[in-house]
């Protein structure tokens, strides 16, 4: 089946241990690689990620490395995660049409050399251990939380899909880290639970206006704050929602770790990829603490 649009995608990313920890989030990130690499064939991903931010109110970096260096931007890892390399490449002449794009939605899009930070090439490596064909081209958030602006910017980079290009926003459903260590080995708290599910509903239960709008309504939600003491991880959400329009939205993964959720969303993906996603639910009641 030929791809004349390209699918929009957020995935949950998780840290560097992702690379050898089957568990978690199981077979996903497999059948993932096998789909951009086998099925999709993108002529280049361009991936917003919750550990790169913009600057100002209205400001966003686009990396034009043409070899992008790896970030390794965690701590406490076992010194092998810091010694990681990838045969992957950038792309600057898509990275120019990124820019482009958001410079004519009046947002201030400007090259840099960054490199590829561990929300780019840990799951990506996770999907596709070796990539020399499919180019990557990073891009930021912006620094603040303004949920209607990130769906803005994922609307302006819309067009890129009708390229032949990917769009994925790399952040995470829920991002609990200051009390993840206290809740490992116990089940998932309601909060964690509650606000993975109503960000279901709005990926996938609505469409285009509807969906941008109830997004937008996500820092009212009672479970905001606990799930995301920051909102770094949820905005690449908003730059996917933006980017889908009006396609049907599919949860491709379902799954938690204490005070993290592993939603992973797809946007515009053909039926005919759906039918084999190897883990998209950890289980059909999911345990949490009252």
């Amino acid at each position: 089946m030929a791809i004349t649009r390209q699918p929009v995608f957020f995935i949950s990313h998780g840290g560097p241990n992702l690379l050898e920890n089957k568990e978690k989030p199981g077979e996903f990130y497999t059948w993932f690689g096998s789909l951009l690499k086998k099925d999709l064939k993108p002529k280049a991903i361009v991936i917003i990620s919750a550990h790169y931010q913009g600057t100002g109110k209205n400001g966003i970096f686009v990396d034009t490395s043409e070899k992008p260096t790896l970030i390794y931007d965690f701590y406490g890892f076992p010194k092998r995660y810091y010694e990681e390399t990838w045969d992957h490449s950038g792309e600057p002449a898509v990275a120019s049409k990124v820019i482009d794009l958001l410079q004519k939605a009046n947002i201030k899009a400007q090259g840099k050399q960054y490199g590829n930070d561990h929300g780019v090439w840990v799951p990506l490596k996770r999907a596709m251990k070796s990539n020399p064909d499919i180019p990557i081209v990073e891009v930021s958030t912006f620094e603040h939380e303004d949920m209607a602006l990130h769906i803005k910017m994922g609307q302006a980079l819309a067009p890129l899909r009708d390229e032949g290009v990917v769009i994925i926003g790399s952040g995470s459903a829920v991002h609990n880290l200051r009390d993840l260590w206290t809740s490992m080995g116990k089940p998932s708290p309601k909060y964690v639970i509650d606000f993975d599910k109503d960000m279901e509903k709005i990926a996938v239960e609505s469409i285009g206006d509807q969906r941008e709008k109830q997004a937008t309504q996500l820092n009212t939600h009672p479970a905001f704050r606990p799930s995301h003491p920051t909102a770094e991880h949820l905005m690449p959400f908003h730059v996917a929602v933006g980017a889908a329009g009006v396609d049907q939205g599919i949860k491709l993964l379902e799954d938690y770790t204490g005070t993290l959720a592993w939603g992973s969303y797809a946007f515009g993906l053909p039926s005919t990829y759906t039918n084999n996603i190897p883990h998209r639910s950890s289980s059909s009641s999911p345990k949490s603490e009252l």
